[in-house]
């Protein structure tokens, strides 16, 4: 199959790393892809390091009309040149645009692939774009689903959900992990009976680590031994946000018992030597990737009922998601596992099963080349 993958995102967010994935995954399966990105972007850069080709010269981003009917046409040009029969649209911005260039090409089927937070407008245009110009729908998980559905008055079968996918690491034999994990302590400076909770993620509003640092403050009146790694993915975090950060954990009295870790090259191996994963999300979380991460390494979760996180999060099966957003639901809930070692044990392995089960990359593909001949098919009977 010949595929082209819409993805002009300048940063490195969520929708551009699901991009990446599957442009990935269909090309080792076989499949000539195409990533259309802009030039010189974040974006750009981390498609060509894992060997995607790229086109940066057809900005169908373009206000200028000019500019963008001239790009319309080298799309169309493109198209019927490469024999391409799927184009999979990552942004709102793009996908009329797209669907203009597919004109008269009953071979291309567009689909158009959603991960975004950001409330989908219900007007009927947009009704008329996704229900009769779209040839395939993805939504990156149930929460995405259901406004898709419910704003464009969709039929429901209409959506597919296709979670993100996470590559699953060999797991360690607990004498590596012991290890492993004695090492870690050492190189932090700490001692040996440490409980570490980790978070990952940038430091920004969004995130909930102030509340998280307020949840920490309660527990660490009993559970002195606690420490809080904070971890990043090369993300620049807001400074006047984390200075803020830093001098609420030194109010609290919490300087001891915390580590600003940054970016590793191992976040996953120290993910994996934690006891618990936590993400207080206050926002967006419509792709769970971190969730899905510590549960590759079998570590619990406990998270705010944010976005798709209870639905990634299975509660009692891979880890907790808390009453609240309030620090002391997620106090309660850090709690209870802290207290119970045989729990976390019990949901680390659900974790690592719904990783296996639910989250594969070899699920993920298939669904989403199910999704894609879906597409064409639809394509050719309106055709």
């Amino acid at each position: 199959m010949n595929v082209v993958i819409s993805s002009y995102v300048h940063w490195w967010n969520a929708e551009a790393a699901y991009a990446a994935v599957l442009a990935e995954l269909l090309q080792a399966d076989g499949h000539r892809v195409w990533v259309l990105t802009r030039r010189g972007t974040y974006n750009g850069a981390q498609l060509r390091a894992r060997g995607l080709d790229t086109l940066t010269d057809i900005p169908l981003w373009e206000a200028r009309p000019l500019r963008l009917r001239a790009a319309m046409r080298a799309m169309a040009e493109f198209q019927a040149r490469e024999r391409v029969q799927i184009v999979d649209v990552f942004r709102s911005r793009e996908t009329p645009w797209h669907l203009l260039a597919a004109r008269g090409q009953p071979d291309v089927a567009v689909v158009r692939t959603r991960g975004s937070a950001r409330r989908i407008r219900g007007h009927w245009l947009n009704r008329r774009l996704y229900r009769d110009g779209c040839d395939g729908l993805i939504a990156s998980s149930e929460v995405v689903r259901a406004q898709m559905v419910r704003a464009l008055k969709l039929p429901p079968e209409r959506v597919r959900t296709i979670y993100y996918p996470v590559d699953l690491p060999k797991l360690p034999t607990p004498e590596q992990r012991s290890a492993e994990r004695q090492a870690l302590l050492a190189e932090l400076g700490l001692p040996e009976d440490a409980f570490l909770l980790a978070i990952v993620g940038r430091a920004a509003p969004e995130k909930g680590h102030d509340r998280l640092l307020e949840a920490f403050g309660t527990l660490k009146q009993r559970h002195p031994h606690l420490v809080l790694l904070v971890l990043d993915k090369r993300f620049d975090d807001p400074p006047a946000f984390r200075e803020k950060l830093q001098r609420r954990e030194l109010k609290l009295g919490l300087e001891q018992n915390v580590r600003w870790l940054g970016f590793r090259d191992d976040v996953r191996r120290v993910m994996g030597l934690a006891d618990l994963g936590v993400i207080p999300s206050l926002a967006s979380e419509v792709n769970c990737r971190v969730a899905e991460e510590f549960f590759s390494v079998a570590v619990p979760v406990v998270a705010f009922p944010t976005g798709a996180l209870p639905e990634v999060v299975e509660d009692g099966v891979s880890g907790r998601v808390t009453r609240s957003h309030q620090p002391q639901a997620l106090a309660e809930a850090l709690e209870g596992l802290i207290a119970d070692g045989a729990l976390r044990e019990t949901l680390g392995a659900g974790g690592r099963r719904e990783a296996e089960r639910r989250f594969s990359k070899s699920r993920f593909l298939a669904e989403t080349l199910a999704a894609f001949e879906e597409a064409r098919a639809r394509r050719r009977n309106q055709g």
